[in-house]
């Protein structure tokens, strides 16, 4: 089991947290209400665009959105990039800037926003990507290690003691994990010597093997044709991820989202397709999650997808400008 497998590495343990420990916000925060089935980060608690994000909450038809932080208003106002809640509807961990950040700087914070406070797991390292086990146990994330230049896989307690570097890779990207419905494994997209990102099952099972690499996205570690951000079916036993199909749409490039079986064993079957940008998905009891951006039209929605494909229901529309993103179902939903 992934945990069994961290707790046998063979390698140094460090706390790794910031010098504060649990501190208070410096504005309100309050938990999802009993109706929010979903959170995700966007900019639209604003009237203009281009302002940090905030933490929000949708119920399950989308007429309802609560606002959970109030941080983008503080004398440093902070950018929420990425949310992984927890079993607990109240407490999660969360990737953020803040607006005079350098281009990828990032913190890792452990938030309970029923009680208001926050834990800085990681101050100073640039955190990729984060989520949450299942069974609330610990935390698996992507991070670059001190003078390295590639993101490995770590594990650690939720609160940041007992880090463990799982991969230590040189010459592999390891990024996006995502733990399985039973905290036993993790799938994740790894990006080797030649460039195109693939699907792994820790710690290196191929899942997809995908196109040959084409042209690169600006910006971004990815080709055409590259596979990212899988996320596993809530019985384990399939997994969602998105393929960059073309580099157009606005420098967003144009993403299909895919599902096949968890060991690599199926042909990928495209669940949805054309000439717009879709986020990384998320996977629950009532279908696939993800954010569709159209350039052209400076629009994002936020959408629900049964797994086959069917079905589509849009929850959300908003200005692109917003940056909408992260949509994660919340435990129980």
């Amino acid at each position: 089991m992934l945990r069994r497998l961290a707790l046998a590495a063979s390698i140094a343990v460090s706390a790794a947290c910031g010098d504060d420990a649990t501190n208070p916000f410096s504005s309100p925060t309050r938990a999802p209400s009993a109706q929010a089935v979903l959170l995700f980060v966007s900019g639209s608690w604003a009237t203009d665009t281009g302002q940090p994000r905030e933490l929000l909450a949708l119920n399950a038809d989308g007429s309802t959105v609560e606002r959970l932080t109030s941080c983008a208003q503080a004398s440093t106002p902070c950018d929420f990039v990425q949310v992984a809640p927890s079993p607990e509807r109240a407490r999660l961990a969360a990737i953020r800037t803040t607006t005079d950040a350098e281009a990828g700087a990032s913190a890792l914070y452990f938030m309970d926003l029923s009680r208001g406070v926050e834990t800085i797991i990681f101050a100073n390292r640039r955190v990729d990507s984060v989520d949450y086990a299942p069974s609330g146990s610990f935390i698996l994330y992507t991070a670059v290690p001190a003078q390295g230049t590639q993101e490995d896989l770590y594990y650690s307690d939720p609160n940041g003691q007992n880090e463990q570097n799982l991969t230590s890779s040189l010459d592999f990207r390891e990024r996006s994990p995502r733990v399985d419905p039973y905290s036993s494994t993790a799938i994740y997209e790894g990006i080797d010597e030649s460039g195109v990102g693939r699907i792994y099952l820790f710690s290196r099972t191929l899942v997809t093997s995908g196109p040959d690499g084409g042209e690169p996205l600006p910006g971004t570690p990815y080709v055409v044709g590259a596979d990212a951000d899988p996320v596993f079916s809530p019985d384990g036993g399939s997994v969602a991820f998105r393929r960059l199909t073309g580099v157009g749409n606005g420098g967003l490039g144009t993403w299909d989202i895919l599902t096949l079986k968890a060991d690599g064993a199926s042909t990928p079957q495209v669940v949805a397709t054309g000439p717009l940008f879709r986020g990384a998905p998320d996977w629950g009891s009532k279908g696939l999650l993800f954010v569709e951006t159209d350039a052209a039209a400076a629009r994002s929605q936020l959408v629900l997808l049964p797994a086959d494909g069917t079905g589509r229901t849009v929850l959300r529309t908003e200005d692109a400008g917003y940056r909408m993103g992260s949509p994660r179902w919340l435990a129980g939903s």
